[in-house]
């Protein structure tokens, strides 16, 4: 069974321009898993979908349709109790620390909140419990009594990842969690979180628009453009087994990468589509240089090969 699966998923937002209202599609039909002990990324530009997809995830929002369960059980549905107990073992770490930490409290106090809040022991246990997520994250003990604009920024993301440990969790859906550090920085907290899965054997959700720190990290990869999902693919086969124009596009402008296949490249210029008008038919068609005309007519579904790649394209083969 899945850890978490993700079905039809939808999210739609109300908005206003011109006088009129209309619909961000945020999300618009999404389907994904993720496996026991898995990590898989999510890629794509700013604004496809991703950081509200992981929202969804672990149950901040609720979806406009389709579903999200985590261990079998609907978050949508579930009662105020069932999602308490859901969330000890479904945590989010987001993309600036120094935003989602109060600033107020000592790093102790918020690697302790969570024990606190779901009672997980006595003071001492749970003193105990701080300084051992400290250490298991690379931070000295001695640091609990300081404040989180007291520490580096790769110090306070250490801070967010120890708080999402605290209650074992099952899956921590990370969201862009290196995107605001430094490159050195950024290399040291990918090092640590693949060391914590190996050694808690936990599944990521691993949101990024980082298409290295994806496939270094990640067992398989999703590739999300314009509230869809495009392509899903195993991350060891990202760069030679790519078939989506978008997708190769991604890594064209990144690493160079040379396509064969007879399938077209286009750089990405200029910004997707609106949201809140997608074009119809293929949502890549307009941006793509091998479009027909069937690509602005009928939508694409994605279809899974014998090899579990999934794409979402009329001329992938």
């Amino acid at each position: 069974m899945s850890l978490l699966e993700i079905t039809g998923l939808v999210k739609h937002y109300p908005a206003a321009a011109g006088g009129r209202s209309r619909l961000i599609r945020a999300v618009d039909g999404v389907t994904l898993a993720v496996a026991p002990g898995e990590v898989l990324g999510l890629v794509g530009e700013s604004g496809c979908g991703k950081s509200t997809l992981g929202r969804l995830a672990v149950g901040l929002e609720y979806p406009t349709a389709g579903c999200v369960r985590f261990l079998g059980k609907e978050l949508a549905a579930c009662s105020r109790n069932e999602l308490r107990a859901a969330r000890r073992q479904l945590q989010i770490i987001f993309q600036d620390p120094a935003a989602s930490l109060d600033p107020r409290w000592t790093v102790g106090s918020l690697v302790a909140e969570p024990l606190v809040n779901y009672r997980a022991g006595s003071g001492e246990e749970i003193k105990c419990r701080v300084e051992h997520l400290m250490e298991l994250v690379g931070l000295e003990p001695a640091q609990a009594g300081r404040h989180p604009h007291q520490l580096s920024g790769g110090q306070r993301q250490r801070v967010s990842i120890a708080r999402a440990l605290a209650l074992h969790p099952r899956l921590i859906v990370c969201d862009e969690p290196v995107s605001s550090l430094d490159v050195s920085i950024r290399a040291q907290i990918l090092n640590l979180l693949r060391d914590l899965k190996e050694r808690l054997g936990m599944a990521y959700l691993f949101i990024s628009h980082d298409l290295a720190a994806v496939s270094y990290l990640a067992d398989r990869v999703a590739v999300m453009y314009l509230g869809r999902i495009v392509e899903v693919l195993k991350a060891g086969s990202f760069l030679k087994d790519a078939r989506h124009p978008y997708t190769r596009a991604l890594l064209a402008a990144v690493t160079g990468f040379s396509p064969g296949g007879g399938i077209p490249v286009v750089p990405l210029a200029g910004e997707p589509p609106d949201p809140g008008s997608p074009p119809p038919g293929c949502r890549f068609h307009p941006r793509c240089p091998g479009a027909m005309n069937v690509c602005g007519r009928e939508d694409p579904t994605l279809t899974a090969e014998e090899s579990g790649h999934l794409v979402a394209c009329h001329f992938a083969g």
